[in-house]
């Protein structure tokens, strides 16, 4: 009878356990920290575009109804399916250029192009279908851009760097939403909804040149046995475990995010100072508690902070309360409101990342890592269509009465979900 396996320490990723690191250097590298990081920023800075400062625009000086605020939520159904042309992405590049930037370099400017494309229409009711359908398009070259992306991420980091790695990808996350917050927002609030798409499109492609001109690893062409495919990720049950759990984090942690610009916009602020709360005390709150937890995730390990997390994250809804209680509150309250509700929230994406980030096999990263994002993306849409509907039939506190409920939920599951997890994946990559 075989020996049943020994439960791994929780504070190691399951790769850091059992595999090796593919001919990876181990001195570290602060030119591979900067190009993750970059990729991060180049990653995150739109979403203030496209996921508040359209709705909210819409919304607030448009008239469109808050029910039907689902709609800018679609293009993240394309996010959302990208695992299904992911291991094309794994098999299919050019050898001199690089498996990954084979696809970052053309996509890259791809991308830029549509942020542009987007930039020549107008804003209004009657250019919504046109502006959705541009996003659309834009989230396919984007959504590409980030298998190869996230990849990379996966392949440059060696089992010693994911600790810090993890922590850099999370604060290059952070600055990216100040700089799409602070500054894109506040662009199109000044000078026009032109102007910050436009920036958008050169700032994607100023933050993705570290890792354009910084030599990418080589890498062997994947043997026949090793080629990535759709149905060896299916085929292993822990990967449908997995992404069960990411699907329940990300509904009940992106609800708030999905909602939060019509819902500041509904107690009378302007984009300008919705940028200010989202982009500097939102941004500001989460590098101050991703620091941390970054800290206690090595210490505790993902599933014990996650217990902690329990206990903290609560902390946040008392000021919501209040807020959505008020027909007007300071810029300096509300400021203060989200800067506590983003320390306590924040570390629950870290500590998602920090586990799943080991539920990858090495040969098609870029799959797996693929499918669990596809999966945080679809959670993420479905938090959007469903917060409008849910705060506009049950009112403002009765949605964050649900969100409560479901982030503590969605926290429970993870927890119990953490160690048949980690026991499967050892037993499938020992």
């Amino acid at each position: 009878m075989s020996e049943a396996p020994k439960a791994l320490d929780e504070t190691r990723s399951p790769s850091e356990e059992f595999t090796k690191p593919l001919n990876q250097p181990q001195e570290t590298s602060y030119g591979k920290y900067s190009s993750v990081f970059m990729l991060q920023v180049a990653h995150d800075l739109p979403a203030a575009l496209t996921a508040t400062m359209a709705p909210t625009l819409f919304v607030k000086q448009l008239g469109l109804d808050l029910s039907l605020i689902g709609v800018f939520f679609l293009p993240f159904v394309v996010t959302a399916l990208k695992w299904t042309w992911a291991p094309v992405v794994d098999n299919r590049y050019s050898a001199k250029i690089g498996r990954r930037k084979s696809w970052l370099a053309p996509l890259t400017f791809l991308v830029a192009a549509s942020f542009l494309a987007v930039s020549l229409v107008e804003p209004s009711l009657e250019n919504l279908s046109m502006i959705i359908c541009l996003f659309v398009v834009k989230q396919i070259f984007f959504a590409t851009q980030e298998i190869a992306a996230d990849a990379y991420v996966v392949e440059a980091l060696s089992p010693s760097e994911r600790g810090i790695g993890s922590s850099i990808v999370w604060i290059g996350k952070e600055f990216g939403q100040i700089i799409g917050f602070a500054g894109l927002v506040t662009v199109a609030d000044k000078l026009g909804w032109q102007s910050a798409f436009s920036a958008a499109a050169v700032l994607f492609i100023l933050c993705n040149l570290p890792v354009l001109l910084r030599p990418e690893r080589p890498q062997n062409p994947p043997s026949s046995n090793d080629r990535a495919n759709l149905k060896q990720f299916f085929q292993r049950r822990v990967n449908l475990h997995v992404i069960a759990v990411v699907f329940a984090i990300a509904f009940a942690v992106q609800m708030p995010v999905a909602i939060i610009g019509p819902f500041l916009g509904d107690k009378g602020f302007t984009l300008s100072q919705i940028a200010v709360i989202l982009g500097v005390s939102a941004s500001i709150g989460a590098l101050i508690s991703l620091s941390i937890a970054s800290q206690v995730i090595k210490r505790l390990g993902a599933k014990r902070t996650a217990i902690a997390m329990l206990f903290v994250a609560p902390a946040a809804s008392p000021g919501f309360f209040w807020l959505a209680i008020q027909d007007s509150a300071t810029l300096s309250a509300v400021i203060g409101i989200i800067l506590w509700a983003t320390i306590c929230t924040a570390p629950l994406r870290m500590v998602l990342y920090a586990a799943r980030i080991g539920w990858t096999s090495k040969h098609q990263a870029g799959t797996d890592i693929t499918a669990q994002q596809s999966v945080w993306f679809l959670g993420y849409a479905a938090a959007g269509a469903c917060a409008g509907i849910i705060a506009s039939t049950l009112g403002w506190v009765g949605f964050f009465v649900v969100n409560v409920a479901l982030t503590c939920a969605a926290m429970i599951f993870f927890i119990r979900s953490h160690d048949p997890i980690q026991n499967e994946v050892q037993r499938l990559y020992a």
